[in-house]
């Protein structure tokens, strides 16, 4: 036998082994995730959790199930780059059974009433992150702190349930991600139109492949026959969904590279590149048709602040601790139902959303000045323009005019 014979002889019997070997390295770190996630997932909010020590937290049962908060937030850019009043619109959290390779998810309304973590006041929870950002400590950054008061609110709200790692992403991430994998088929179930319902169709109705743009139009909106709030928060969830089984067919290998791309320019997480790795290989075992959502309720009422009749969801106490125990598998204490003074009353779903407020005044003094959430507008207004100006007029040009706080875009 020649010795190109015999090296192709050896060639043949190591592949083999090659392959047997990886197979079985994959089902070990398969079993490891499953049955020893800790491992890959440390202590629920990471440096957070220290800093709050004292508060009470339900610990995982088993650490059989891993649950990471999702937010999307309502800026064009990537959160903490370059606007600071970014609100987290979108807040889903995913509740991962490793061991039964299951998935839940569960949508807070950005309008629910809650207590902001941190401070005695009540407000939208998707203000949140706007009272962390703005009590940021010298030398903090303001953004980080801003993440921390979302989630810790968070938690907070769902009675103290470990919260194991984040992902963020605001809107043209989101539609940069779609666009990487060529869009995603969908059945839109009516037309999406522009100015709150009332403009032109962004999107037909009907089955059809929407691009990141389309995409984004169409899980935003909350207009007319689309349902309020309620209606946004139900098709974000079937959205993802749809995007998580169309990933998982033959065609998403070809597209994971674009999409890896996409992925690491426009999230912004906590949770490590080898972990999020693994929760790719179990989401695999999840069948996307036996995930099982549910959305948080309540009862709309106005309530006056800063001079505005504001629209809040006072979220349902009953339902709340039923919600937390069907998806995270934790009976948590039933609080004292909420009640506002204004009136019930509709969601005003055809109406833009009013700007953010300014925080109320803490009960205590805070150790550590705060700047104002929203400052104040020019005091002085810029003067009429003479009608016969000055043929020599001052070389200094006046300031731009202050922005208008927290703009959203069009739906």
């Amino acid at each position: 036998m020649s010795r190109a014979e015999k090296r192709k002889q050896k060639r043949k019997s190591t592949k083999p082994k090659f392959y047997v070997a990886v197979v079985i390295l994959l089902l070990v770190i398969a079993a490891l995730l499953i049955y020893v996630p800790a491992l890959f997932f440390g202590e629920p909010l990471g440096d957070v959790s220290k800093e709050v020590s004292e508060e009470p937290m339900h610990k995982p049962g088993g650490t059989d199930t891993i649950n990471i908060v999702l937010l999307g937030f309502d800026g064009s850019q990537t959160p903490g780059r370059d606007d600071a009043l970014y609100r987290p619109d979108t807040i889903m959290i995913a509740a991962l059974n490793l061991r039964e390779g299951s998935a839940k998810i569960v949508n807070i309304p950005r309008d629910s009433y809650v207590q902001i973590y941190g401070t005695e006041i009540y407000d939208k929870i998707n203000h949140s992150y706007m009272y962390g950002y703005y009590r940021a400590a010298e030398g903090e950054d303001p953004h980080q702190r801003g993440l921390k008061t979302t989630l810790l609110t968070v938690r907070n709200f769902l009675g103290g349930i470990p919260i194991h790692g984040y992902l963020s992403i605001g809107m043209d991430g989101a539609a940069d991600i779609i666009d990487s994998v060529g869009g995603i088929y969908y059945d839109v179930e009516a037309d999406v139109r522009a100015n709150f319902g009332q403009g032109r169709v962004l999107v037909e109705e009907g089955y059809q492949l929407l691009d990141g743009r389309q995409f984004m139009h169409y899980v935003r909106s909350r207009a007319g026959a689309l349902g309020g709030e309620r209606g946004r928060s139900g098709r974000q969830q079937q959205a993802l969904i749809a995007l998580f089984d169309q990933l998982r067919g033959p065609s998403g290998i070809i597209k994971a590279p674009g999409l890896i791309n996409a992925v690491m320019k426009n999230v912004e997480t906590d949770i490590s590149l080898p972990s999020l790795g693994l929760l790719g290989v179990t989401g695999l075992r999840i069948n996307p048709a036996e995930i099982e959502t549910f959305i948080f309720s309540g009862q709309g009422q106005l309530s006056a602040r800063d001079g505005q009749n504001i629209w809040y969801l006072v979220i349902n106490e009953s339902e709340r601790v039923e919600i937390i125990e069907t998806v995270f598998g934790v009976k948590v204490e039933e609080r004292t139902q909420l009640s506002l003074p204004g009136p019930a009353a509709p969601e005003p779903e055809t109406l833009e959303p009013e700007p953010l407020p300014e925080p109320e005044p803490e009960p205590e003094p805070d150790p550590v000045p705060e700047p104002d959430p929203e400052p104040d507008p020019d005091p002085d207004p810029e003067p009429e323009p003479d009608p016969d100006p000055d043929p020599d007029p001052d070389p200094d040009p006046e300031p731009d005019p202050e922005p208008e706080p927290d703009p959203e875009p069009e739906d």
